[in-house]
């Protein structure tokens, strides 16, 4: 059963984030470029941030599953939704997809 996306935020504090053996708070940011044309998504834990790749636009997102993921909107129109450990990605919607327009309204 596909997945629903809601609550798109430029920046989220997820307390009780797993890391390894213990649960930390986790800082969710999107950054831009420096030219403001593209953006980033940021996770900070205890470490580095983790960076993903840049993308036109995203937002972190609430699944209905209680997850946190990360929506991007890529250079090439479709969306990809990123898992919160943003190791995976979790799935491409494109735009023949019956999901495409409520998604794609996760970034206005």
């Amino acid at each position: 059963m596909a997945k629903v996306y809601s609550n798109p935020r430029m920046e989220a504090t997820i307390e009780n984030w797993p890391h390894g053996s213990r649960r930390v708070a986790a800082q969710f940011s999107i950054e831009s470029s420096r030219g403001g044309g593209l953006q980033r998504a940021v996770r900070v834990t205890t470490g580095k941030p983790k960076k993903l790749t840049y993308a036109q636009q995203m937002r972190i997102v609430d699944g209905d599953d209680g997850r946190t993921y990360i929506a991007a909107l890529t250079m090439y129109g479709h969306i990809t939704i990123w898992r919160g450990d943003m190791k995976f990605n979790e799935e491409a919607v494109f735009e023949r997809d019956d999901r495409y327009p409520a998604l794609r309204a996760l970034f206005e």
